[in-house]
């Protein structure tokens, strides 16, 4: 019935206990590593679970994504080789994680239960490489120079943002600084905070570049988990037992694989929804605003430091990376106004050519009828105008004998014609098929019969195209008007009834 409103309840997409399950996850471990009551044991053996639980979502996410993209497209193809990858390298971390519990088991309190055993970190590796592995074989699309120029420094930016805060958290090995400890910095840098930085860069690559096979949510989830591990990661590893940082650095490490899992996820669900669509289209991206906040996390870490602690060596390291970063920035702002004017210039030329498609003949490149009616009602407001309208005789035989493309360049030769024939400040129009007209402003009438006998003269002749020879000829009516007198319509008209006059003269007469 028409006045029974339906009440029956909207479809509503149903909520996913697994995103829920993973949000909270990370408030579990923000909320309670933050309490320092528990005793240490407890808070590695949840810390190592929690991370098995994280890292086991993104390995089947990352499994399921890669079965899920439709087959065929070239496409779906390079997205599948890329997701398989971060399926066996989350499938790797989990199996470290797993034999990590072992060792915690043993001994919770121990240095290799809290920070990671050799298997545990050597699982790191292997998984973040073969994640990295999938990230760069993905192809980014076909950009022009400039715009790889703008992703470049966009990189740059973010990457020297990682390091610098990486850098300023990380704590060489203790002892003699002697080529041992050289040796057992490089490992500790390259090993996670350098795989990491690699992990970050290939994540920001994706984001930033116009073929993203991530959906935009996607996208940034990876990219604020990969910034947030990469910092974790450079921590020096005594940190881990200090009981003022180990809660926090816990409270990381599971918020980061968490956000890593609940993008996979999020991939995974709008692929199934989207029918098999995945990733974002291609289009060149005007901005992103990640290299921005990746400065401005910089200058917020240095001003912060530099509150706390004034003047020191690792204030003096994050005042050099924020330089590089702003410098970097600038430089980006440099391009980005450099394309912005290239883009202005391509706009100014375009709206040119369109003027002139739109004003002009496409054949003859004379002016069209509507720019002819258009300077003619300006030239009426301004005083007398002399209109000589042009009708070629017999043009229907010579396209009906010789083709088209004859009869194109017989209209082309009288167009040249008529321009050799006219004052610069004359215009001279095709108005459509084998007509043309040729205004001229303020011509004496003592002027008016000569400059019609020498358009007359200049189309009665012979002209030769493509080895063939062709008789021209044409009739002229003149027509002259004034404001008050004359629109743009009756001026024609009047010129067009003497050009019939004439043609009809020409044809009593048996001139041809």
């Amino acid at each position: 019935m028409g006045g029974v409103m339906d009440r029956r309840p909207t479809a509503r997409t149903p909520r996913d206990p697994v995103l829920v399950a993973l949000v909270v996850l990370i408030l579990v471990a923000l909320s309670g590593f933050a309490v320092r009551r528990a005793p240490t044991g407890p808070q590695v053996a949840v810390f190592w679970l929690l991370m098995v639980a994280a890292q086991t979502c993104f390995a089947v996410s990352s499994w399921r994504v890669a079965r899920a993209l439709p087959p065929g497209s070239a496409r779906s193809r390079a997205a599948r080789r890329m997701w398989l990858p971060f399926a066996a390298g989350g499938a790797v971390m989990v199996l470290g994680n797993v034999v990590q519990l072992g060792v915690v088991t043993r001994d919770a309190t121990s240095f290799a239960a809290v920070a990671g055993s050799d298997a545990q970190t050597g699982s790191v590796a292997i998984g973040l490489t073969l994640i990295i592995a999938g990230l760069l074989r993905y192809p980014v699309g076909c950009m022009s120079g400039a715009a790889r120029v703008r992703l470049r420094i966009d990189l740059a930016t973010v990457l020297a943002a990682a390091t610098t805060v990486g850098l300023w958290v990380f704590q060489a090995p203790a002892g003699p600084h002697d080529p041992a400890w050289a040796l057992r910095t490089a490992v500790a840098l390259l090993i996670e905070p350098g795989l990491f930085l690699v992990a970050v860069f290939a994540v920001v690559r994706m984001v930033l570049a116009d073929r993203s096979p991530f959906t935009p949510a996607t996208g940034i989830i990876f990219a604020a988990a990969a910034v947030l591990q990469a910092p974790l990661q450079a921590a020096p590893m005594s940190f881990y037992l200090d009981p003022a940082f180990m809660p926090w650095l816990f409270a990381g490490n599971v918020a980061g694989s968490s956000l890593i899992a609940i993008g996979a996820r999020v991939q995974e669900r709008r692929l199934r929804a989207g029918g098999g669509r995945h990733g974002r289209p291609d289009a060149e991206r005007p901005y992103s605003p990640l290299p921005y906040v990746a400065m401005g996390v910089v200058w917020a870490v240095t001003l912060a430091v530099l509150a706390i602690s004034g003047l020191t060596g690792r204030s003096a390291l994050l005042i050099g990376g924020a330089l590089v970063t702003t410098a970097l920035v600038t430089a980006r702002q440099a391009a980005a106004f450099k394309h912005i004017a290239e883009l202005l210039h391509e706009r100014d030329a375009l709206t040119r050519k369109l003027t002139e498609l739109a004003y002009h003949d496409g054949l003859t490149k004379l002016a069209n009828r509507g720019l002819f009616l258009r300077r003619l009602h300006e030239a009426l407001a301004a005083g007398s105008v002399t209109v000589f309208l042009i009708d070629l005789d017999d043009f229907k035989p010579v396209n009906d004998g010789f083709g088209h493309a004859t009869g194109d360049q017989l209209l082309i030769e009288v167009a040249t014609r008529l321009r050799a024939g006219v004052r610069t400040g004359d215009l001279v129009a095709r108005l459509g098929g084998d007509e043309f007209a040729v205004m001229v402003q303020n011509l004496p009438p003592e002027r008016r019969d000569g400059v019609a006998g020498a358009l007359s003269r200049a189309l009665h002749d012979t002209v030769r195209i493509g080895g063939r020879v062709i008789v021209l000829s044409a009739s002229i009516g003149m027509a002259t008007g004034r404001h008050g007198t004359h629109d743009p319509d009756s001026l024609l008209h009047e010129a067009d009834m003497a050009m019939y006059a004439a043609k009809e003269t020409r044809s009593a007469a048996g001139v041809t």
